[in-house]
């Protein structure tokens, strides 16, 4: 197995960028780059989604159902544009496993990377066993895997090639600022 194992984590901003970043120069080379998001669902205004118009050897999947927190709370929003979490529990479950199933598919067809944006959340907020996803890592033959998200795992760390933390030190939204097009997504 040649396939390196990225994973970008931590509590402060720049983990799905950094995807993007990655996912863009593989693009440019002309590999073939498979995307799925955890938690980010299509009705998002996320200007990334405009990279499939881009690239013909890009193929961008959002199975989420919203940030899992429990309960029914405004998490972030701009001019209009609010994520909340609509989903019960067993729904945000079933769209981890369908992440995973889709990815397990994307990877089958053996890409030059992988992105399960948001799979590392998936995982330490218990929508699905870390043990399924390391499963999936081994599968990766010689394609690049990129995750991000928040709460490492152990087991997660331990098979990754390449982590790299996130530190929030100074935020926007710590004063209320909410997100910017173009920058924040």
């Amino acid at each position: 197995m040649s396939g390196l194992i990225y994973v970008f984590t931590g509590e402060g901003k720049g983990k799905t960028s950094a995807a993007i970043g990655v996912a863009t120069r593989a693009l440019l080379l002309g590999h073939k780059v498979e995307w799925v998001s955890f938690y980010k669902e299509e009705s998002w205004g996320m200007a990334e989604k405009g990279l499939r118009e881009r690239f013909d050897n890009l193929n961008m999947n959002y199975v989420g159902r919203g940030f899992w927190i429990g309960q029914k709370t405004a998490l972030v929003g701009n001019k209009g544009h609010v994520v909340v979490d609509k989903a019960s529990e067993e729904e945000h479950k079933g769209a981890a496993r369908a992440g995973l199933e889709l990815a397990s598919e994307r990877l089958a067809k053996k890409p030059f990377l992988l992105v399960l944006d948001e799979v590392v959340n998936a995982v330490s907020e218990g929508l699905v066993e870390s043990s399924l996803v390391v499963e999936l890592l081994a599968m990766r033959g010689d394609t690049h895997v990129v995750l991000t998200g928040r709460g490492l795992t152990p087991e997660l760390e331990a098979v990754a090639d390449l982590v790299t933390e996130c530190k929030k030190i100074k935020h926007p939204y710590d004063t209320g600022r909410l997100a910017v097009a173009g920058l924040d997504f």
